[in-house]
């Protein structure tokens, strides 16, 4: 593998490890696939606004908006996961692919463990 290859291998595993270990969490939460597709956008989305120099206290602000409207979704994910992707060095495109895959093979499920 060349040394970019296994750079973009090591930050994929970084952000899996940490995105998929959520500190917070309190309840289980349980996605259709269309959920998992959400969620894997929203976490992209979040990184590419990072990139593009949104303020980190409005992101988090509006999914903890989000959230208290539609408890156990997507949103309590995502602020589970928030500091993490908002530092992630990985690209929005890799952190969705890495979502979307992880979700999908989990079948959308994520409980208080994991």
């Amino acid at each position: 593998m060349t040394p970019f290859a296994l750079r973009v291998l090591g930050i994929a595993a970084a952000v899996l490890s940490a995105v998929f270990h959520p500190r917070a969490a309190e309840a289980n939460i349980v996605l259709t696939q269309r959920g998992c597709q959400t969620y894997a956008s929203w976490s992209g989305n979040l990184v590419w606004a990072r990139d593009l120099g949104a303020s980190k206290d409005k992101a988090q602000a509006e999914l903890i908006a989000l959230d208290q409207k539609t408890p156990g979704s997507i949103y309590a994910l995502l602020l589970r996961n928030f500091e993490v992707l908002w530092t992630t060095e990985a690209n929005w495109e890799l952190v969705t692919s890495a979502i979307l895959q992880d979700c999908v093979k989990r079948r959308g499920v994520y409980d208080a463990g994991a």
